[in-house]
Protein backbone atom coordinates (compact mmCIF):
# COMPACT_ATOMS: atom_id res chain seq x y z
CA UNK A 1 0.00 0.00 0.00
CA UNK A 2 0.99 3.67 -0.87
CA UNK A 3 1.33 6.48 1.67
CA UNK A 4 -0.64 9.70 0.85
CA UNK A 5 -0.65 12.94 2.95
CA UNK A 6 -4.30 14.99 2.30
CA UNK A 7 -4.31 18.30 4.13
CA UNK A 8 -8.09 19.21 5.52
CA UNK A 9 -8.71 22.79 6.91
CA UNK A 10 -11.97 23.87 8.70
CA UNK A 11 -12.25 27.51 9.11
CA UNK A 12 -13.50 29.14 12.52
CA UNK A 13 -14.11 32.70 12.17
CA UNK A 14 -14.41 33.34 15.75
CA UNK A 15 -11.25 31.21 16.40
CA UNK A 16 -11.90 28.29 17.94
CA UNK A 17 -9.96 25.76 17.57
CA UNK A 18 -12.53 22.81 17.36
CA UNK A 19 -14.71 21.12 15.13
CA UNK A 20 -17.59 18.52 16.21
CA UNK A 21 -16.18 14.91 16.54
CA UNK A 22 -19.07 13.76 14.20
CA UNK A 23 -17.89 16.05 11.41
CA UNK A 24 -14.64 14.45 11.15
CA UNK A 25 -15.95 11.03 11.58
CA UNK A 26 -18.70 11.20 9.07
CA UNK A 27 -16.13 13.10 6.30
CA UNK A 28 -13.71 9.99 6.92
CA UNK A 29 -16.10 6.99 6.46
CA UNK A 30 -17.91 9.08 3.82
CA UNK A 31 -14.56 9.40 1.62
CA UNK A 32 -13.59 6.12 2.38
CA UNK A 33 -16.99 4.97 0.86
CA UNK A 34 -16.23 6.84 -2.46
CA UNK A 35 -13.00 5.90 -2.97
CA UNK A 36 -13.73 2.65 -2.96
CA UNK A 37 -16.55 2.96 -5.98
CA UNK A 38 -13.50 4.74 -7.43
CA UNK A 39 -11.37 1.52 -6.74
CA UNK A 40 -9.30 2.34 -4.38
CA UNK A 41 -9.01 1.28 -0.72
CA UNK A 42 -8.02 3.80 1.85
CA UNK A 43 -6.83 3.44 5.64
CA UNK A 44 -7.17 6.73 6.81
CA UNK A 45 -4.85 8.28 10.07
CA UNK A 46 -5.59 11.68 11.50
CA UNK A 47 -1.99 13.55 12.54
CA UNK A 48 -2.32 16.35 15.16
CA UNK A 49 -4.35 19.37 14.49
CA UNK A 50 -2.87 22.65 13.65
CA UNK A 51 -3.93 25.72 14.39
CA UNK A 52 -6.12 28.41 12.39
CA UNK A 53 -9.38 27.08 12.47
CA UNK A 54 -9.11 23.20 12.38
CA UNK A 55 -6.22 21.80 10.49
CA UNK A 56 -4.68 18.63 10.01
CA UNK A 57 -3.09 16.55 7.54
CA UNK A 58 -4.94 12.87 6.87
CA UNK A 59 -2.62 10.27 6.27
CA UNK A 60 -3.93 7.13 4.46
CA UNK A 61 -1.76 4.05 2.89
CA UNK A 62 -4.37 3.41 -0.22
CA UNK A 63 -4.63 0.52 -2.47
CA UNK A 64 -5.98 -0.04 -5.83
CA UNK A 65 -8.99 -2.68 -5.26
CA UNK A 66 -9.89 -2.96 -9.19
CA UNK A 67 -10.40 -0.08 -11.34
CA UNK A 68 -14.19 1.03 -11.86
CA UNK A 69 -14.88 1.29 -15.81
CA UNK A 70 -18.11 3.71 -14.68
CA UNK A 71 -15.44 5.85 -12.61
CA UNK A 72 -13.21 5.87 -15.50
CA UNK A 73 -15.54 7.05 -18.09
CA UNK A 74 -17.46 9.45 -15.99
CA UNK A 75 -14.01 11.44 -15.65
CA UNK A 76 -13.14 11.10 -19.39
CA UNK A 77 -10.05 8.34 -18.91
CA UNK A 78 -10.07 4.74 -20.17
CA UNK A 79 -9.32 2.49 -17.25
CA UNK A 80 -5.74 1.87 -19.05
CA UNK A 81 -4.80 5.18 -19.17
CA UNK A 82 -6.12 5.63 -15.46
CA UNK A 83 -4.56 3.12 -14.21
CA UNK A 84 -1.22 4.10 -15.60
CA UNK A 85 -1.65 6.79 -13.48
CA UNK A 86 -1.74 5.14 -10.55
CA UNK A 87 -3.58 6.14 -7.04
CA UNK A 88 -2.26 9.81 -6.89
CA UNK A 89 -4.43 10.58 -9.92
CA UNK A 90 -7.05 8.46 -8.51
CA UNK A 91 -7.26 10.44 -4.99
CA UNK A 92 -6.92 13.99 -6.87
CA UNK A 93 -10.19 13.00 -8.93
CA UNK A 94 -12.24 11.52 -5.83
CA UNK A 95 -11.51 15.13 -4.04
CA UNK A 96 -12.76 16.99 -7.38
CA UNK A 97 -16.25 14.96 -7.12
CA UNK A 98 -16.32 16.05 -2.91
CA UNK A 99 -15.69 19.31 -3.55
CA UNK A 100 -17.66 19.82 -7.30
CA UNK A 101 -20.97 21.30 -6.90
CA UNK A 102 -24.14 19.50 -6.98
CA UNK A 103 -25.23 20.94 -10.38
CA UNK A 104 -21.46 20.27 -12.04
CA UNK A 105 -21.81 16.84 -10.90
CA UNK A 106 -22.47 14.02 -13.85
CA UNK A 107 -25.89 12.98 -12.93
CA UNK A 108 -24.76 9.46 -13.45
CA UNK A 109 -22.81 9.20 -10.51
CA UNK A 110 -24.26 6.37 -8.70
CA UNK A 111 -26.60 7.45 -5.84
CA UNK A 112 -24.49 5.81 -3.33
CA UNK A 113 -21.97 7.98 -4.16
CA UNK A 114 -24.41 11.00 -4.06
CA UNK A 115 -25.67 9.88 -0.47
CA UNK A 116 -22.06 9.93 0.47
CA UNK A 117 -21.29 13.35 -0.43
CA UNK A 118 -24.78 14.30 0.89
CA UNK A 119 -24.20 13.12 4.13
CA UNK A 120 -20.56 14.94 4.34
CA UNK A 121 -22.20 18.30 3.57
CA UNK A 122 -25.34 17.74 5.71
CA UNK A 123 -23.02 17.18 8.78
CA UNK A 124 -20.74 20.73 7.93
CA UNK A 125 -24.31 22.34 8.17
CA UNK A 126 -25.17 21.10 11.23
CA UNK A 127 -21.72 21.84 12.89
CA UNK A 128 -21.57 25.24 13.91
CA UNK A 129 -18.36 25.56 14.25
CA UNK A 130 -17.12 24.92 10.51
CA UNK A 131 -17.72 28.55 8.31
CA UNK A 132 -15.17 27.26 5.69
CA UNK A 133 -14.33 23.61 4.53
CA UNK A 134 -10.82 22.94 2.01
CA UNK A 135 -9.87 19.50 1.17
CA UNK A 136 -6.67 19.40 -0.69
CA UNK A 137 -5.53 22.38 -2.70
CA UNK A 138 -9.38 22.82 -4.10
CA UNK A 139 -10.43 26.17 -3.50
CA UNK A 140 -12.13 26.65 0.40
CA UNK A 141 -15.83 25.93 0.31
CA UNK A 142 -18.14 28.95 2.50
CA UNK A 143 -20.24 27.63 4.76
CA UNK A 144 -23.53 29.31 2.74
CA UNK A 145 -22.70 27.33 0.11
CA UNK A 146 -22.57 23.75 1.41
CA UNK A 147 -25.77 23.59 0.46
CA UNK A 148 -24.64 23.96 -3.58
CA UNK A 149 -23.08 20.25 -2.97
CA UNK A 150 -25.90 18.72 -1.68
CA UNK A 151 -27.83 16.57 -4.47
CA UNK A 152 -31.33 16.17 -3.43
CA UNK A 153 -32.28 12.66 -4.72
CA UNK A 154 -35.28 11.00 -5.35
CA UNK A 155 -37.27 9.02 -2.73
CA UNK A 156 -35.72 5.53 -2.26
CA UNK A 157 -38.46 2.38 -2.46
CA UNK A 158 -37.45 0.54 0.77
CA UNK A 159 -39.83 -2.43 1.87
CA UNK A 160 -40.77 -3.82 5.28
CA UNK A 161 -39.68 -7.91 4.74
CA UNK A 162 -41.20 -9.06 7.57
CA UNK A 163 -39.50 -11.09 10.46
CA UNK A 164 -37.00 -13.60 9.35
CA UNK A 165 -33.64 -15.62 10.55
CA UNK A 166 -30.54 -15.18 9.42
CA UNK A 167 -27.62 -18.11 9.92
CA UNK A 168 -24.87 -15.97 10.24
CA UNK A 169 -22.10 -17.17 8.22
CA UNK A 170 -19.37 -14.55 8.48
CA UNK A 171 -20.43 -11.75 11.28
CA UNK A 172 -18.62 -8.62 12.04
CA UNK A 173 -18.76 -7.95 15.17
CA UNK A 174 -16.17 -4.72 15.41
CA UNK A 175 -18.15 -3.10 12.75
CA UNK A 176 -16.20 -2.15 9.84
CA UNK A 177 -17.97 -3.87 7.66
CA UNK A 178 -21.41 -5.75 6.83
CA UNK A 179 -22.14 -8.99 7.95
CA UNK A 180 -22.69 -11.83 5.53
CA UNK A 181 -25.04 -14.92 5.83
CA UNK A 182 -28.73 -16.48 4.49
CA UNK A 183 -31.89 -14.84 4.91
CA UNK A 184 -34.16 -17.33 4.88
CA UNK A 185 -36.93 -14.72 3.44
CA UNK A 186 -35.14 -14.58 0.59
CA UNK A 187 -34.07 -18.19 -0.07
CA UNK A 188 -31.24 -17.78 -1.99
CA UNK A 189 -27.19 -17.22 -1.96
CA UNK A 190 -25.69 -15.86 0.70
CA UNK A 191 -26.50 -11.59 1.25
CA UNK A 192 -24.49 -8.91 3.21
CA UNK A 193 -26.74 -7.18 5.55
CA UNK A 194 -26.58 -4.14 7.78
CA UNK A 195 -27.32 -3.51 11.56
CA UNK A 196 -29.32 0.04 12.26
CA UNK A 197 -27.35 0.33 15.44
CA UNK A 198 -29.78 2.55 17.47
CA UNK A 199 -33.03 0.20 16.68
CA UNK A 200 -30.62 -2.99 17.44
CA UNK A 201 -29.06 -1.79 20.56
CA UNK A 202 -30.13 -4.27 22.85
CA UNK A 203 -28.32 -6.93 20.96
CA UNK A 204 -24.90 -4.96 20.99
CA UNK A 205 -24.95 -4.48 24.83
CA UNK A 206 -25.82 -7.93 24.77
CA UNK A 207 -22.97 -9.67 22.85
CA UNK A 208 -19.13 -10.00 24.17
CA UNK A 209 -16.65 -8.57 21.44
CA UNK A 210 -13.75 -10.10 22.70
CA UNK A 211 -13.48 -13.48 22.16
CA UNK A 212 -15.88 -14.25 18.91
CA UNK A 213 -15.20 -16.12 15.38
CA UNK A 214 -15.24 -14.80 12.64
CA UNK A 215 -17.36 -17.96 11.06
CA UNK A 216 -20.29 -18.85 12.46
CA UNK A 217 -23.65 -20.89 11.65
CA UNK A 218 -25.56 -19.19 14.47
CA UNK A 219 -29.16 -17.99 13.92
CA UNK A 220 -30.56 -14.80 14.90
CA UNK A 221 -34.33 -13.99 14.16
CA UNK A 222 -34.66 -10.72 12.91
CA UNK A 223 -36.67 -7.72 11.70
CA UNK A 224 -35.50 -7.19 7.90
CA UNK A 225 -35.67 -3.53 5.20
CA UNK A 226 -34.83 -4.02 1.92
CA UNK A 227 -33.30 -1.10 0.49
CA UNK A 228 -32.51 -1.75 -3.33
CA UNK A 229 -30.53 1.48 -3.75
CA UNK A 230 -28.52 1.17 -0.96
CA UNK A 231 -24.78 -0.98 -1.60
CA UNK A 232 -25.88 -3.29 1.10
CA UNK A 233 -29.83 -4.14 0.39
CA UNK A 234 -30.41 -5.70 3.56
CA UNK A 235 -31.20 -3.95 7.23
CA UNK A 236 -31.91 -5.45 10.34
CA UNK A 237 -34.07 -3.06 12.66
CA UNK A 238 -34.18 -5.24 15.15
CA UNK A 239 -32.83 -8.20 16.48
CA UNK A 240 -35.42 -10.79 17.87
CA UNK A 241 -33.20 -13.43 19.35
CA UNK A 242 -29.80 -14.88 18.95
CA UNK A 243 -29.23 -18.54 18.80
CA UNK A 244 -33.00 -18.96 20.54
CA UNK A 245 -32.05 -16.58 23.25
CA UNK A 246 -34.29 -13.78 23.67
CA UNK A 247 -32.76 -10.59 22.97
CA UNK A 248 -35.54 -7.69 22.41
CA UNK A 249 -39.28 -7.32 21.56
CA UNK A 250 -40.48 -6.85 18.04
CA UNK A 251 -41.22 -3.32 16.56
CA UNK A 252 -44.79 -2.54 15.19
CA UNK A 253 -45.12 -2.44 11.17
CA UNK A 254 -46.02 1.48 10.94
CA UNK A 255 -43.21 2.95 13.23
CA UNK A 256 -40.68 0.63 11.02
CA UNK A 257 -41.88 2.40 8.04
CA UNK A 258 -41.96 5.15 9.45
CA UNK A 259 -38.51 4.99 10.89
CA UNK A 260 -37.22 4.02 7.10
CA UNK A 261 -38.90 6.37 5.03
CA UNK A 262 -37.22 9.14 7.55
CA UNK A 263 -33.66 7.18 7.21
CA UNK A 264 -33.42 6.91 3.58
CA UNK A 265 -34.76 10.08 2.14
CA UNK A 266 -32.84 12.44 4.26
CA UNK A 267 -29.44 10.71 4.33
CA UNK A 268 -28.43 13.82 7.51
CA UNK A 269 -26.17 12.65 10.15
CA UNK A 270 -27.29 13.74 13.61
CA UNK A 271 -25.07 15.47 15.64
CA UNK A 272 -24.54 16.33 19.31
CA UNK A 273 -22.92 19.90 19.39
CA UNK A 274 -21.22 19.27 22.43
CA UNK A 275 -19.15 16.56 20.75
CA UNK A 276 -16.37 18.42 19.55
CA UNK A 277 -12.26 17.32 18.42
CA UNK A 278 -10.53 20.60 20.66
CA UNK A 279 -6.69 21.39 20.71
Amino acid sequence: MEQSILPIHFGNLQGKHQINSDSLLTFVEAYKEIAEFFGLFVDIQISVPEEGGWKANLIFAASLTGLNPLAALLTGETVDDWGKKGHTYIVQEINKFITQKAANTSEDFPKECIKQKNKIYHQFQNDDCIDTFRLGDFHPIPRNSFHLYIRELPDDECLYLGETNITVHSPDWKGKRSWRGKIEIIEDKESAFDFDKDMTGKFWETVKLDRLPLHTTDVMRVQLINRPASKVKYLVVRVLSYNRKEIDSPIGEEDICKFATINIQTGIVKSPPQSTFRF
